[in-house]
């Protein structure tokens, strides 16, 4: 019996003591200001400790931070010069000359994520809706017939008409073959005359 007896005396003082937690925690605030201690508040301190209350008070709630999640779009890095690799008119892919690719920043109409290679060189790209064939070529310094030529093996013909939102396009000659979606699909269309050696 005595040991209901002083079970009952524990739950009762405990609840006591999680009420009185609870209700003194929120007397918190207006007693103290700045993290002060309850004893300087005590000790005559209250006109020093005033301005921040009041300060706190005017202040508001803080507002909360956010983050951009979209890459935001640069002007163009001026005029760009394609360069050629290897002899001028050689047709390196499908009777168009290889160029060298070079990421300048995204920008409007070419907003997508570049994947590089283990060389650091743009190796594909993912499309980003409202993302524009032309605006790409601009952004990597290609001709659109190269990006094309690059691009017509795996994708639905051989200019880039149609994009999605979430389609890779290849930026290497050496991935032709392997590299490259339209919509979701990967088309095999005929090979260009030429083609350089494939990688995998």
């Amino acid at each position: 019996m005595a040991s209901k007896t002083t079970q009952r005396i524990v739950i009762v003082l405990a609840s006591t003591l999680l009420l009185a937690g609870c209700t003194s925690a929120a007397d918190i605030p207006e007693s103290t200001a700045g993290g002060s201690s309850a004893g300087g508040s005590a000790t005559g301190d209250s006109g020093a400790s005033a301005p921040a209350t009041e300060a706190a008070v005017d202040a508001g709630p803080r507002p909360v931070p956010t983050a951009t999640l979209a890459p935001v779009p640069v002007a163009a890095t001026g005029e760009c010069t394609i360069t050629t690799v290897g002899a001028v008119g050689a047709g390196g892919l499908g009777g168009v000359d290889l160029e060298v690719v070079r990421d300048r920043g995204s920008r409007e109409g070419a907003t997508g994520t570049v994947r590089t290679a283990t060389d650091g060189a743009p190796e594909a790209y993912v499309v980003a809706s409202g993302d524009n064939p032309a605006r790409i070529a601009d952004r990597f310094c290609v001709s659109a017939d190269y990006l094309d030529a690059l691009n017509s093996v795996r994708r639905d013909g051989v200019t880039l008409d149609s994009l999605y939102g979430g389609d890779t396009l290849n930026l290497d000659p050496a991935t032709v073959l392997t590299v490259g979606d339209q919509n979701g699909r990967v088309l095999d269309n005929d090979e260009p005359e030429p083609l350089p050696v494939q990688e995998g």
